[in-house]
């Protein structure tokens, strides 16, 4: 009967949710710029009843919606932000809204107000009487940035029993993979200038270790673990070529499987830093400029959200909608859409099967024992409580995130289908972790587990253990 509630509550305010969407898809905002979407967000839950509690001294646009009271304390990981350079129409060939502007390619539009929809089920669950505990929205800007280690060290999170995590996808399945921890250092090498062509042995060139720091880090590759990933770009190389630089710097992104894998493969990469700067007599200073933790999926939770996914009607869709799905697909090569499924753990047999649909109409359960090479900050607040989340198929088959298809598909009828869909699973989720004690307990259990007695650090205060 509570599940019921929530469904055809969600239901009744679908078009709210929808409106909410489109307007954040409409007015896409950065990292650290989405005033008006949070302040859109804030003010819808403000007038459903919610206890809204601004976090802008913590982080700019940052917020927590609650109801209920008690325990459990479950959170619900909204987000908002949209991303440089994606603006595009909800058409099927490429055509930005406002050329080089912002667009939704990551669907967060969609991600926060599904997660929104679903807190406003539950809260119907609890006025009626037929739930207790406290349901917590907590609108976290600048996921792209990494936001959420930012409020996990002022505590946001700390007090939750549980989370729930979502995000727009191709398909219709639980997340149950991890993701790699990252860190992005910024390396800055100090030289002396000298004329190159007059007196260049009097000068000590930035660029040139930065160059060397450079090369050693392409012959570390060999030497990391399985699943690692180091990226940089070069942020300042000098200003004339005949001129020695004296200054140089780039930023390198490192990531692993596991935060406890990270540390010691970027104290060899500072190594190597270090033998840049000896080797060209120049010095270096480095420091850590944001980072996030691996998420931890937990089989407990992720269970019961695939019986919520079985249990929810899947959208059905129009012919208009099929033949959309079927010609934004058909912008990527079969290998670009195959290799797109297969970075989210499923397997080939069912990639394989999957490419013959225009949109996933059925559900899955993949990523098992399988780390996606991407980072996400959820997995921050996965070291602190234990956390659990579901896709559903936002998109058609074979488009990844941060694409223009995607910001098309974010905008369109479709998007707006599997944002509903996603609303009704969290929501009876929500529903199920609050009153099966033991499915909660067993959450906890496997966290602790999982843990393995790991206090949670703040990536950007890990500096002292990594020089340790």
């Amino acid at each position: 009967m509570a599940k019921n509630t929530i469904i055809s509550v969600i239901e009744q305010k679908k078009d709210d949710f929808i409106r909410i969407a489109q307007e954040l898809w409409k007015n896409p905002e950065l990292s650290h710029e989405e005033k008006e979407s949070s302040a859109l967000q804030k003010k819808y839950l403000r007038e459903a009843g919610f206890r809204v509690t601004e976090l802008d001294h913590i982080q700019d646009y940052a917020f927590v919606a609650e109801w209920g009271s008690g325990s459990p304390v479950i959170g619900l990981l909204g987000e908002f932000d949209a991303l440089p350079g994606l603006s595009q129409k909800v058409q099927t060939t490429q055509e930005p809204v406002v050329p080089g502007a912002p667009g939704h390619g990551c669907g967060h539009n969609i991600l926060g107000t599904a997660l929104l929809g679903a807190a406003v089920g539950v809260k119907a669950a609890i006025d009626a009487g037929l739930l207790s505990g406290t349901i917590r929205y907590i609108g976290a800007p600048a996921e792209e940035q990494l936001g959420k280690p930012v409020l996990a060290k002022a505590g946001v999170f700390s007090d939750l029993d549980a989370a729930f995590g979502y995000h727009p996808s191709d398909l219709n399945t639980v997340a149950a993979f991890g993701t790699n921890a990252s860190i992005q250092l910024t390396f800055k090498f100090h030289g002396i200038p000298a004329h190159a062509a007059q007196v260049p042995h009097l000068g000590r060139s930035a660029l040139d270790a930065l160059t060397l720091m450079q090369v050693g880090t392409e012959f570390l590759r060999e030497h990391m673990p399985t699943g690692a990933r180091i990226h940089y770009v070069v942020t300042s190389g000098g200003e004339r070529a005949n001129i020695v630089p004296d200054f140089a710097s780039g930023d390198f992104q490192v990531r692993c499987p596991r935060m406890r894998e990270l540390i010691p493969l970027i104290k060899r990469v500072i190594d190597v830093a270090k033998g840049a700067a000896m080797m060209t007599g120049t010095t270096v200073e480095y420091a850590i400029n944001h980072g996030c933790y691996d998420v931890i999926a937990n089989k407990a939770m992720s269970d019961l959200l695939y019986e919520n996914l079985k249990a929810i009607d899947i959208p059905q869709y129009t012919p208009e909608e099929l033949d959309f799905c079927r010609k934004l697909a058909d912008t990527l090569t079969p290998d670009q859409r195959r290799n797109t499924l297969l970075g989210l753990g499923v397997d080939p047999d069912s990639a394989d099967d999957l490419m013959n649909k225009p949109i996933h109409d059925g559900i899955g359960y993949w990523g098992i024992d399988y780390t996606i090479p991407a980072s996400t900050d959820v997995g921050d607040v996965s070291h602190i409580t234990p956390v659990a989340q579901v896709y559903t198929a936002a998109y058609p088959i074979g488009i990844g995130a941060h694409t223009w298809q995607a910001t098309a598909a974010s905008g369109s009828t479709v998007g707006m289908k599997g944002m509903i869909y996603a609303s009704k699973i969290f929501g009876c989720a929500c529903y199920d972790i609050m009153t099966k004690k033991d499915v909660l307990a067993a959450a906890k259990e496997e966290w602790k587990k999982s843990i393995a007695g790991e206090k949670y650090v703040a990536a950007e205060d890990l500096l002292g253990e990594i020089e340790g």
